[in-house]
């Protein structure tokens, strides 16, 4: 990998746009709390799951077993919301402050939608791990 501070061709390679980064800070940071950091257990044995499957069948042409593989890697990738709904004030609005623990107090829309989502990560990667268990077997 590059060094960011001392190659300054990555400049040109890299759109950072700090609007839309600012924009949707809290939401961002809800859902990275959601996803993984309240999740990481979850989050390791999907991921763990898939990378056992794929070592298994590397030189393998089972196609079911790939399609089970990339089908766990879909769900443990997908996102509860779109780039639009992040970037719409009316959806951001509902994000006002970063949680330094997870217990800390949130408002009530954060709150529902967060158990929204992790309702859904908790949903995918279990699934996940279990497809890719399953492809793993084969």
């Amino acid at each position: 990998m590059p060094n960011p501070f001392t190659d300054n061709s990555i400049g040109a390679a890299v759109k950072f746009d700090v609007d839309k980064s600012g924009a949707r800070y809290y939401v961002v940071s809800s859902l990275f709390d959601v996803m993984v950091t309240y999740r990481l257990d979850d989050l390791r044995a999907a991921v763990r799951a898939v990378q056992l499957a794929e070592e298994k069948h590397a030189d393998s042409d089972n196609a079911e077993a790939k399609a089970l593989i990339a089908e766990a890697r879909k769900l443990i990738e997908a996102m509860p919301i779109t780039e639009e709904q992040s970037l719409d004030p009316a959806f951001a609005g509902a994000f006002t402050k970063v949680r330094k623990e997870q217990g800390d107090e949130i408002g009530q829309r954060q709150a529902e939608l967060e158990q929204q989502w992790d309702a859904m990560v908790v949903a995918n990667y279990a699934k996940a791990r279990e497809l890719a268990e399953k492809a793993a077997g084969m």
